[in-house]
């Protein structure tokens, strides 16, 4: 079982092992009402657009051990794609994450899945979420979201499908993330590259700092 907990101190951090997971997705595919309930166990309907990229902290254990998570919610917009390289570099793992009911959503998994493959010295582990299961989705939505889950299989990539709305499988997809990260021995390519992180973040724990709300 994994213990959670929504604090983490610089202290722990250089204690334990760290973990850098990344959200990719297009915007509205609901990254950062998975993290919100994630983190805190709440969904806000109306969410904010994410500007840049949020960073949230996460204490798990995994195995008896602590497991710091620095997870960063990137945006999905069009006119920050040029920054997304500088959030998922030393990443342990990167969900890819798309809305079965949106098709540019869904035509943006292959793209992310490139650009990890091509731009990362040590691919992460790459994880496909379909979120928004909660939505009562036509036939065509149900045929496009197995087809996407036959891919994962023939490409032997983990694929989940959560809802942020009632908080199905978020939890499990967080803590599966985590024991493969760790299976993997994924852990060590981050855990000596923490400075990176600590330079860019100036309001640790903020969930509002890089939001615009309309």
């Amino acid at each position: 079982m994994m213990s959670l907990s929504s604090d983490t101190s610089r202290e722990e951090s250089v204690n334990g092992s760290v973990v850098k997971i990344v959200m990719l997705g297009q915007a509205g595919c609901g990254k950062t009402s998975i993290v919100m309930r994630y983190i805190e166990d709440t969904f806000t309907p109306n969410t904010c657009t994410t500007i840049g990229a949020a960073f949230f902290l996460k204490t798990a254990l995994i195995n008896n051990k602590p497991i710091n998570i620095r997870l960063w919610d990137t945006s999905g917009q069009e006119r920050f794609q040029s920054l997304i390289p500088l959030y998922y570099r030393y990443a342990a793992a990167a969900l890819l994450v798309f809305d079965p009911s949106d098709t540019l959503s869904l035509s943006k998994l292959k793209y992310w899945q490139n650009e990890l493959e091509n731009n990362c010295e040590q691919l992460p582990l790459i994880v496909i979420v379909a979120n928004k299961i909660d939505l009562d989705f036509s036939i065509e939505q149900k045929s496009i979201l197995l087809k996407v889950q036959n891919y994962a299989k023939q490409s032997q990539i983990p694929f989940f499908q959560t809802s942020a709305k009632t908080g199905e499988s978020i939890q499990n997809l967080f803590r599966s993330v985590l024991e493969k990260v760790v299976e993997e021995q994924k852990i060590k390519t981050y855990q000596e590259k923490t400075e990176w992180d600590e330079s860019f973040v100036t309001n640790k724990n903020s969930t509002h700092s890089n939001k615009w709300c309309c």
